[in-house]
């Protein structure tokens, strides 16, 4: 077995300082977006145990008044991506027109849809257990 240079050891050293030193600074300093020098944060910390969990949905509401959840399969759009983008869907809700024209791809023959909501549905908790209480508040509507 072949030893390591000087050179060798002295570029590992240095390595393993610059890797020590971002994370440390990652973990004092910086956020999820810059893992792996900083820990996942929405992992490490707990929710309060008295506070609703706040749960996305799409829903639409056909010509015939049927309110349906819109989803990967039906509107090809996933809860998440929602999620990611709620602030602009709450600043401009005009912008759903994109899920409604999906809906309307994916589904032809179907009653069309004359409205499209964002809503986020709150389960209450008391000590982290489930009250029963569910309250939905409509984040974003649009109706073309």
């Amino acid at each position: 077995m072949e030893r390591l240079t000087t050179r060798g050891r002295v570029l590992r050293v240095a390595a393993a300082l610059v890797v020590a030193a971002l994370t440390l600074a990652g973990t004092f300093f910086a956020d999820d977006s810059v893992f792996p020098f900083a820990p996942f944060r929405m992992f490490s910390t707990a929710d309060n145990p008295n506070e609703p969990v706040l749960v996305l949905r799409t829903d639409g509401i056909d010509t015939t008044g049927r309110r349906l959840e819109l989803d990967e399969r039906n509107a090809g759009v996933r809860r998440a991506e929602i999620e990611a983008q709620i602030e602009r869907f709450k600043a401009d809700p005009s912008l759903l027109r994109s899920v409604r024209e999906a809906y309307a791809q994916r589904n032809p023959g179907k009653p069309p849809l004359v409205e499209v909501d964002i809503v986020e549905v709150q389960h209450h908790l008391r000590h982290a257990q489930p009250t029963g209480e569910i309250t939905e508040v409509v984040l974003a509507r649009y109706r073309p």
